[in-house]
């Protein structure tokens, strides 16, 4: 074993979150809280969202120490989910449009969330009704919840698509990215989810855009994997934070890891060293900013990086590319110290 494979794992290890059930209790005790009360307020809310889907760094056991925040799905099951029709966005690859035109069972879909000519869902009614549901519970039933171990005083925002809950006690505080995921029906899994997210296009068209998700095959893939890859993950998150890239997110690491493992398959990587996983995951997150273009693992021609402005790609892509460069020499270096290796890792 090379000194920068030992050292990568000693720092993998380091960085990673502290698997402590206390924490992971209160976490759930919390999101539990937030959807009962939901679903006390409001009827439809719990004829429809009867599931929750944990994803992210936390589904992916690869959170590292300062991660705060827990991602979960609200999954919403319409009565007539399996007659929605999906219409691709052809100008906009990996978004559709949700047509209810054949699933309008109830009063809430065609007078609330779906009312308009075509029938499609609308982000605006749903994110309406939604903020609504949330800010009403938390006023009716409480903002307080004592889990066994601490009490939490609760505050609600919403941030684009997700609508987020902050709990803090006098001792810790975490956040929770509550994501609405609109059951539909695609050959080949059962766990597809259409996700409101606006995209630009013509007219008031964004209003009703989509994006596909299949979060628990995302899973699947890292899982498969093994450890080294979850190590090499944490890694990267680390030296992210290490460089100031924020908005390098934990999902285009994990969207690169699939895409090498679908490429290399996954029993092959599982087998890798740590610091051979590491860096071919950056030399192929080096590659995709150079390009200027990262693949959804959904639809190849949507491209993950679209949100960076020109200057924040030029400096996210000089940043991870000397680092690259740096890093891939240190396997050849008998002499490398744990002290030279660490810094690429600290903030």
């Amino acid at each position: 074993m090379s000194n920068f494979e030992y050292y990568l794992q000693e720092i993998a290890s380091d960085v990673s979150c502290p698997n402590d059930p206390i924490n992971n209790s209160d976490f759930v005790a919390v999101k539990d809280y937030v959807l009962e009360i939901m679903r006390l307020e409001d009827s439809y809310f719990d004829d429809i969202c009867q599931n929750d889907i944990l994803f992210g760094s936390a589904a992916h056991n690869i959170r590292i120490f300062n991660d705060d925040e827990f991602d979960v799905l609200m999954e919403l099951q319409f009565p007539a989910h399996t007659h929605i029709k999906q219409v691709e966005c052809k100008d906009r690859p990996g978004f559709m449009y949700l047509d209810f035109s054949k699933a309008c069972s109830d009063n809430m879909v065609a007078y609330i969330v779906a009312n308009n000519n075509q029938d499609y869902l609308n982000q605006s009614c749903l994110k309406s009704w939604l903020d609504n549901v949330f800010k009403d519970a938390l006023s009716n039933y409480g903002k307080v919840i004592n889990t066994g171990y601490e009490t939490y005083t609760l505050r609600y925002l919403w941030r684009g698509i997700t609508y987020t809950i902050y709990a803090k006690s006098p001792s810790r505080s975490f956040s929770i990215d509550f994501v609405p995921a609109v059951k539909i029906v695609r050959p080949n899994s059962n766990t597809w989810h259409a996700i409101p997210k606006q995209k630009a296009g013509s007219g008031n068209t964004a209003n009703f855009t989509f994006m596909l998700s299949d979060s628990q095959a995302e899973l699947q893939h890292v899982k498969r994997c093994g450890r080294t890859m979850r190590d090499a993950l944490r890694l990267l998150q680390a030296l992210r934070n290490s460089k100031d890239l924020p908005k390098l997110r934990c999902y285009h690491m994990v969207s690169v890891a699939i895409w090498m493992a679908r490429q290399m398959g996954h029993s092959n990587v599982a087998v890798l060293s740590v610091s051979d996983v590491f860096l071919m995951l950056l030399s192929d997150l080096c590659d995709a900013f150079i390009d200027g273009h990262l693949s959804y693992v959904w639809d190849s021609r949507m491209n993950l990086l679209s949100h960076l402005t020109p200057a924040e790609m030029s400096r996210y892509t000089s940043d991870l590319c000397s680092a690259y460069n740096t890093l891939k020499s240190y396997p050849h270096q008998p002499n490398l110290s744990f002290g030279r290796c660490q810094w690429h890792f600290s903030n």
